[in-house]
Formats: structure tokens, sequence, C-alpha cells
């Protein structure tokens, strides 16, 4: 994720993840509440502390991260561990990012505030993958074309840019920058 040039504005930063793995729901529990107790399983642990030190890599420091309710995701949030930088985030929990479409998060970051250039959201597939397909699709780079065609993967994750405030950027402006399928 590179910077930007000298007198032109900072580029925007997205991260799509989906959760790291998870437990499946008790023998016999079903149902919309047994699936949000799912909690990750030790490999799920692993990989998210795996792609903090990812993003850490990456210098990625998001000013907002939008996270499902689910257990899942707030604990695959945990297991990222402090990839911030000096000022901690504003965390918030959405509901509509469990089991949204992909217009549905489109639709959160057209809700997010002009003055928000970097943004993490940690959700679930399908809407994730749909996304990531749709915009990753549009020029996307060739070292990350087998990736992207590989899926969406537990705890993968997307990045993506954009010159425009992400509530004006078309999804013609949303550019893949990285890929980290796990």
């Amino acid at each position: 994720m590179a910077a930007a040039s000298a007198g032109s504005p900072p580029p925007r930063r997205l991260v799509l993840m989906r959760h790291a793995q998870a437990a499946p729901a008790p023998f016999g529990e079903m149902g919309a509440q047994a699936d949000l107790a799912r909690p990750l399983t030790p490999h799920g642990h692993e990989t998210a502390a795996r792609q903090g030190e990812w993003l850490r890599a990456r210098h990625f420091a998001p000013e907002l991260v939008l996270v499902s309710p689910a257990l899942r995701t707030r604990q695959t949030l945990e297991a990222l561990g402090s990839f911030y930088g000096d000022d901690a985030p504003a965390i918030q929990y959405v509901n509509t990012l469990y089991d949204a479409t992909a217009e549905t998060i489109r639709n959160e970051l057209y809700a997010v505030p002009d003055k928000v250039s970097n943004i993490m959201i940690l959700a679930h597939n399908p809407g994730l993958q749909a996304l990531v397909l749709r915009w990753g699709a549009q020029g996307c780079p060739p070292a990350l074309e087998n990736g992207l065609m590989q899926g969406f993967p537990p705890a993968s994750i997307a990045c993506f840019t954009t010159g425009q405030p992400w509530n004006r950027a078309t999804d013609g402006e949303i550019r893949l920058l990285d890929l980290s399928c796990q």
C-alpha cells in the first residue's frame, strides 16, 4: 500500500476481511442465535493473528472499523492484535453486516463521513466475496488474479483504494491493491 506523492491527498484505503475459521454450532442448535454465538477455532485464532501481522507489515491503520456482531467476527478483530498505529480506531458493531449482501456492505460505506479515509469492514460471506469479486475484477493487478479466483475463504483480506470519499466513490473508482487469502 504505497504512500501518496507530495502535494496530493493520501489515497483512501479499505480492508474487507472475512472472519477467521469458526466452530460449527453445537449439535441440534440451529437458527440465527446459534450461528451468532459460534466461536473461532484454535486454527481461526492463529490465522487471524497471522493476518494481523500481514496488516501491520503494510502499515494499515484504520480510522474506523465496522464489525458484524457475531462472536466469530469480534474474536477475529481481537486476534488480529494492534495494527492501528498511534491512534486507536472507532469500532462500530453493525447488525446489518451479519448475513449482509454486497449491496448492504456497500451501503455501509455510503454512510461513512467524507473525512474518514481508512476503513476496515469485518464480516461474512457470501456478501464479502461478491463485493471483492465485483471490485477486484475491474483492473485486477496480474499478480493477484489467481488469488482472486480462489474465492474468499475464512480470514481472507482484500485491500482497496480510491481517490474519492468512500461515500461517493463509484465502483469503477475503487481499485484492488492487495489480497491475502488464507
